[in-house]
């Protein structure tokens, strides 16, 4: 039967399948087990699960996260910490015996181990992962205390696997997982008068800039405000110090225009998120043994990264591979 269907027509059909299934698809035979892992395929496939998630009525974002140290999710016997999404890969420092750095996609169970930064034994600061498109590649961010209000920036490609430094920046930095939004990391930090700022760091082309907050006399940063996207847009979810409480949600409607800067309402109409929790074994072996989720309306969610399911494989950015993204 797999030989009798129009090659066409298979991938049409196939392009169609979730990631689980597509993955028991090619033990059928050796020509569908080419196609699904041809960049193009995997390319269209991420492609569609985008657009799927994107057009859902029911559905704003699906997220990734850590679970709870208290939760039942996960076991610990160390220190894990998210660094990022893009394009259904993962990356994660973890910490037991000794740090590792890895790189996974969770539902196709490939993890990468890749190579710690030069300055990993300073403070860290400030982290982010995500797509470089003009270079087809994934980048590791990493930003490490070099003196008082003094981060030095190393990055990191999968292709490479080499650290290097980018530059230093003077500021304090507020939030320390970078937002991924437009080709961009975003951080909230103070500047050495205490001014509270939204940086960026462009993947592409590798320089910081200010992003340009709100001009309404109802906007207010605090130390307990944080960044997030919402539809694919950068927002500022500013919180009370005191109370953990959401006051207001601004929308950048278009990205580093000041103007464009909306508050949402406290009754707006919000599409749900799914937030997907990573499971966490003690051997490290494979530590994503299943994702759960389940739909949430609370905002405090909006800042978690957005994931999507996809074929995308960490060993594939390696050097003389090829690998096909869009985020």
């Amino acid at each position: 039967m797999a030989e009798s269907v129009h090659a066409d027509v298979l991938e049409h059909i196939l392009i169609r399948l979730d990631v689980k299934l597509l993955i028991r698809c090619k033990r059928v035979c050796k020509s569908w087990h080419s196609l699904i892992t041809s960049p193009g395929f995997i390319n269209r496939h991420l492609n569609r699960s985008y657009n799927e998630d994107r057009y859902n009525n029911k559905l704003d974002s699906r997220r990734i996260s850590l679970p709870d140290k208290s939760s039942s999710h996960g076991r610990y016997n160390g220190y894990y910490s998210l660094v990022g999404s893009s394009n259904g890969l993962v990356c994660i420092i973890s910490c037991l015996v000794s740090c590792k750095l890895l790189v996974c996609n969770p539902l196709t169970r490939e993890v990468r181990q890749l190579k710690l930064p030069s300055l990993i034994g300073l403070p860290l600061l400030c982290r982010g992962f995500g797509y470089d498109i003009s270079k087809d590649d994934y980048i590791v961010v990493m930003g490490v205390e070099k003196g008082k209000n003094q981060t030095c920036f190393e990055v990191l490609s999968l292709k490479s696997n080499v650290w290097r430094v980018v530059g230093e920046v003077k500021y304090t930095f507020m939030t320390k997982a970078g937002i991924l939004c437009n080709g961009a990391l975003h951080w909230i930090v103070k500047d050495q008068n205490n001014k509270k700022l939204v940086i960026s760091y462009d993947l592409s082309k590798e320089e910081f800039k200010e992003i340009p907050q709100p001009e309404n006399a109802r906007y207010e940063s605090t130390h307990s405000s944080y960044l997030g996207t919402v539809k694919e847009c950068l927002c500022i979810i500013s919180r009370n110090d005191y109370f953990p409480v959401v006051h207001d949600v601004w929308l950048m409607k278009k990205y580093n225009v000041k103007e464009s800067w909306e508050m949402l309402s406290r009754h707006h109409d919000m599409k749900r998120n799914i937030v997907h929790y990573l499971g966490l074994p003690k051997d490290e072996s494979f530590f994503l043994h299943y994702v759960e989720s389940w739909f949430s309306e609370d905002s405090s969610y909006w800042r978690f990264t957005v994931f999507v399911k996809s074929l995308v494989s960490p060993h594939k950015s390696a050097p003389g591979g090829s690998n096909l993204g869009i985020r």
